[in-house]
């Protein structure tokens, strides 16, 4: 078998950790999901679901398959950081989930009576879970030296987060109780107003 480089099998190694952890991540809101809906929960625009899966799904292998065939190798200082950068976006994501417990999921599923979170990361930005999968489908390849999915899947996958954060928001702030509480916070980056 040919050697394939530690740089390489890092990378693997760290794209496969992270292949996983998303797998898991699906478990548990798969499994939120389903409470919500049962218990009457309404969800919105489910075409951006079935669109964001496999981009960010298909942002691992894809990653993979351009570290092996183009053999790019980043300096590493930089794929150090990207490390860290995934690592932070991870952080957040996780916090996020944290914050949000059992109605975390991947679908935008609005529970009756809606619950408003504004602790954990929500107290800073509106959508700390999709400034963390910004964060990571872009850092990930970046770190094994896959540009042009960093590029190509990023832009994908920012154009479908935008899509579907006016969707939800749309919906979201219809709600009373969420305008009142989230309606001032920002979106994507922390501090006061829209």
């Amino acid at each position: 078998m040919q050697d394939i480089g530690r740089f390489s099998a890092l990378s693997i190694a760290l794209v496969a950790a992270a292949a996983i952890i998303a797998i898991l991540e699906r478990v548990y809101a798969r499994r939120n999901e389903s409470r919500l809906l049962s218990e009457g929960a309404e969800e919105v625009a489910p075409w951006v679901f079935h669109l964001m899966v496999p981009v960010y799904s298909l942002t691992f292998p894809a990653a993979v398959a351009e570290h092996l065939i183009m053999g790019r190798r980043p300096p590493l200082p930089f794929a150090a950081s990207m490390v860290l950068l995934f690592l932070l976006a991870k952080g957040l994501k996780f916090w996020a989930i944290h914050s949000l417990g059992n109605l975390w999921t991947m679908r935008v599923i609005l529970p009756r009576p809606l619950v408003v979170v504004t602790g954990g990361p929500y107290r800073f930005l509106r959508h700390p879970n999709y400034v963390a999968v910004a964060f990571e489908v872009t850092a990930l390849p970046l770190a094994v030296g896959a540009f042009i999915t960093a590029v190509a899947g990023g832009a994908l996958l920012f154009a479908l987060l935008w899509a579907r954060v006016r969707t939800e928001e749309a919906a979201l702030l219809a709600r009373p109780e969420y305008a009142a509480a989230m309606g001032q916070r920002r979106r994507f980056v922390p501090g006061g107003g829209r």
